[in-house]
């Protein structure tokens, strides 16, 4: 009975060996689109018989020799993909050869060319000096006084002051382009040394506010200092004469005409306007006289201070 005990106990520590040897870690699982999964040990339960505690022994030890054996053999063997999308539609990126078919060397002149009747006045480097022009805008814009000096701003050109006898006076020609309008010859030089050349209806509108055409009394205190007019010529029937040797201005429009103020054009009525002219001392000895002219024809212009 004795020899019985003792075979069957050995036969059961040998059993208890074997099952202890023959019980294999899990091998770890390697994710396919590199997320490390990791488990709870809480999460694979035995469902069987609880194991004793030499088994639960010898199985802790074997499943940490086999998580190390496992993660040293595969921690460079992880590989992260990342998907990068590209989107081949359409974009929504600008044509730089865009062209609204209109070709324009002035800034801000394409929005001019653009519109539907344009604004008042044309860039500059469009308007046509020889003839006629628009009307620039603000031409009730009031020009700024500083000393002897006034800025015209409707197209901030400067002039000079005189002061004769009390009243202010421009001391050279009026250059601001309005209809009814244009340059000695078609030549901006011109312009820029004499003034524009008005018909009579641009004449009575072309002095800023607050200023006026002269009356025949102030061209008459004016008229004996030949420096302080400028032989500009005349505009007639489309041709331009006597640059250099006659100065012509218009005068204010309530003038009364005296007998023998007239020319060969025999104006009469509402078809006349009265002019001052002065001739140089070369061509006529600095002669001055007042007539009736055409209101047709291109005089020049000079302004004086409304009282």
């Amino acid at each position: 009975m004795k020899h019985v005990i003792t075979f069957l106990g050995i036969v059961g520590i040998v059993a208890v060996f074997s099952a202890c040897s023959s019980d294999k870690a899990p091998e770890p699982v390697i994710p396919d689109s590199g997320e490390v999964a990791t488990e709870s040990s809480s999460s694979q339960k035995d469902t069987s018989a609880a194991p004793t505690s030499a088994e639960q022994t010898a199985k802790s030890s074997a499943k940490e020799e086999a998580a190390v054996s496992s993660s040293s053999k595969h921690k460079d063997t992880v590989v992260i993909v990342e998907h990068v999308v590209m989107d081949s539609g359409a974009t929504s990126f600008p044509d730089i050869y865009f062209s609204s078919g209109i070709f324009c060397w002035t800034e801000g002149c394409e929005e001019w060319a653009s519109s539907a009747s344009g604004p008042d006045i044309p860039p500059e480097d469009s308007i046509s000096v020889g003839g006629d022009v628009p009307n620039r805008p603000n031409m009730d814009a009031a020009p700024v006084i500083e000393g002897m000096v006034m800025t015209d701003m409707r197209d901030t050109q400067k002039y000079e002051l005189k002061d004769i006898n009390g009243t202010l006076w421009t001391a050279k020609n009026l250059d601001i382009a309005v209809s009814g309008s244009n340059c000695y010859g078609g030549d901006a030089n011109n312009c820029k040394t004499m003034g524009r050349l008005y018909n009579y209806s641009a004449a009575l509108q072309a002095c800023p506010a607050g200023w006026r055409l002269p009356s025949r009394a102030e061209f008459n205190a004016a008229k004996s200092d030949l420096s302080f007019w400028i032989f500009n010529g005349r505009g007639k029937n489309g041709t331009d004469e006597f640059k250099g040797d006659m100065g012509f201005y218009w005068l204010a429009e309530n003038e009364q005409f005296n007998e023998g103020e007239g020319d060969e054009d025999n104006c009469n009525g509402s078809t006349c306007g009265m002019i001052f002219v002065v001739k140089s001392m070369e061509y006529g000895d600095g002669e001055t006289k007042f007539q009736r002219d055409s209101q047709t024809k291109a005089f020049g212009v000079r302004c004086v201070q409304a009282k």
